[in-house]
């Protein structure tokens, strides 16, 4: 009867670190999307930026004459530039929050075994103890008095 309560309750607990292992995958897995959505926010925002940048570049350059001018040109270089500058930081971003996601899973699933493991192990004592087995105790070899000297 004891060890019928004790394999039920350790299913229900290995029941119970599964579900919350999923429930962490889960809100690892929402995370990471709302890391992709605010990414693709970004993104779009710094595009937006250097769009307006560029149009004020240009317009300035009409209404002041200088339309094919070397200052317009670089002016609109550096907006280009800084503009690739931000989307490969916004793309670092990504790449070191999906890093983040891997090892959060990896983690989870990680704890979760473990937490299993454990549960196994406590319910393989006390099976043992409650079917009588004993815990071996070290003993001192005691020295052989066969094969000490030869010849005798």
């Amino acid at each position: 009867m004891a060890i019928t309560a004790v394999v039920a309750a350790t299913t229900a607990s290995i029941y119970s670190t599964r579900k919350a292992g999923k429930a962490a995958e889960k809100q690892a897995r929402a995370e990471q999307r709302r890391a992709e959505i605010q990414n693709v926010r970004s993104t779009r925002q710094a595009i937006r930026e250097a769009r307006l940048a560029q149009g004020s570049l240009v317009s300035q350059g009409a209404l002041s004459g200088t339309m094919g001018s070397s200052g317009l040109a670089g002016g609109l270089s550096s907006v280009s530039a800084q503009l690739g500058g931000n989307l490969n930081y916004i793309a670092s971003i990504a790449e070191e929050n999906t890093n983040i996601f891997n090892a959060t899973i990896a983690g989870a699933k990680a704890a979760t075994n473990a937490s299993i493991f454990g549960q196994l192990g406590s319910l393989a004592g006390s099976m043992g103890k409650d079917m009588g087995a004993t815990t071996p105790s070290a003993k001192t070899p005691t020295p052989s008095t066969y094969g000490t000297s030869y010849g005798e």
